[in-house]
């Protein structure tokens, strides 16, 4: 998109604050202009979803539960706002957040999607504790970012009562305010409400054969993950180019987990035992972010950028960073987190099996 390198940038040059506070408590991020912590550019090319109609999804709940939106549609207007746990826009927008909520919350029906990148439910749940949401919050499983094409948080999605998108953007503020305003006051369709079908992917389990992936290189050019069986065990990191610099004050616990097994991985791949590459997340990324990444962090295997969130879809990463062993038959054997500390000992088991 035009402005891609624009909202990766001003979001990259963010001073990072506290995590602890509550909503009315968080740090005053600054949001006005470009190189602001809080500021996030937006991009016009997104008013092609205006029109489109809203997606069939339900949606999972913080506390496992379900939230139907599509039940809503011709009932209630929806906004839907994208956010991560990390994000310093996110967190500079959510005082004014709680306050839509507190406005319009019994005329629309108002989420708080997390992106499921980089956070898992329990992550969620501490900071929604700790800034006192009171909205209903979900978690996506990839499936609505994908569908949206969704490259950075925030992001409002705002559904009218005919059940289309009235608007798209990742900017809060009086152009907002004006959106929320207009579909609140927009009238009720007599017509057939349509909806888009929202392709899911199940999260591969232990002994599900792990399906072709098409990742994209630091050059850009297209990178092939295969399926089936391969002759050789497989290795693969899920990390992101922000992940140990961006998350530096906020998560420095995430910060170490990331630089730690990306180090580990290196050295591992030196054995030869395993075949391996790095899958870095596509949120805030592009190929020629992946290739500033590799010139300052010298990576020792290959890398590729999960250029439209299937392969994390496909193996059900959520927090940074994880590792995915794979045996020679194409087959998943287990998925490491950034919690376990048994890495080696599983390489050098899946080693010894082949």
């Amino acid at each position: 998109m035009s402005n891609r390198y624009t909202i990766i940038f001003a979001i990259c040059l963010c001073t990072i604050g506290s995590v602890a506070g509550t909503a009315g408590q968080l740090p005053s991020y600054p949001a006005g202009k470009p190189g602001d912590a809080g500021y996030i550019a937006e991009d016009p090319q997104l008013a092609r979803l205006v029109g489109l109609p809203g997606p069939s999804i339900t949606l999972r709940s913080i506390d496992g539960g379900r939230i139907d939106i599509v039940n809503n549609y011709g009932r209630k207007p929806i906004y839907l706002k994208l956010w991560a746990t990390y994000c310093i826009p996110c967190r500079a927008q959510m005082p004014e957040f709680e306050k839509i909520y507190e406005a319009y919350g019994d005329r629309m029906q108002i989420v708080a999607v997390n992106a499921g990148v980089g956070d898992d439910p329990a992550k969620v749940r501490a900071f929604v504790a700790n800034a006192k949401l009171r909205m209903p919050v979900a978690i996506d499983d990839g499936s609505l970012g994908s569908w949206l094409k969704m490259e950075a948080t925030p992001f409002h999605v705002l559904i009218g009562l005919d059940g289309r998108i009235a608007h798209a953007g990742h900017q809060d503020g009086p152009g907002f305010d004006a959106a929320i305003r207009r579909v609140l006051a927009s009238a009720a369709t007599s017509s057939r409400i349509e909806t888009t079908r929202v392709d899911s992917v199940a999260a591969l389990k232990p002994g599900n054969l792990v399906p072709a992936l098409d990742l994209r290189g630091a050059d850009d050019t297209p990178v092939r993950f295969r399926e089936g069986a391969t002759g050789r065990p497989r290795g693969v990191l899920f990390t992101a180019v922000w992940c140990e610099s961006y998350l530096k004050d906020t998560e420095p616990q995430t910060v170490e987990a990331c630089r730690r097994t990306r180090e580990l991985v290196d050295e591992l791949s030196q054995k030869g035992t395993l075949d391996w590459l790095g899958v870095v997340a596509h949120l805030w990324t592009t190929p020629r972010s992946l290739n500033s990444y590799q010139t300052r962090m010298k990576p020792r295997v290959p890398m590729a950028v999960d250029g439209d969130g299937r392969a994390f879809r496909a193996f059900g990463i959520g927090r940074l960073p994880a590792v995915a062993l794979i045996a020679a038959d194409g087959r998943l054997v287990r998925i490491l987190g950034p919690d376990d500390t048994d890495l080696v000992a599983a390489v050098e088991k899946l080693a010894i099996q082949h």
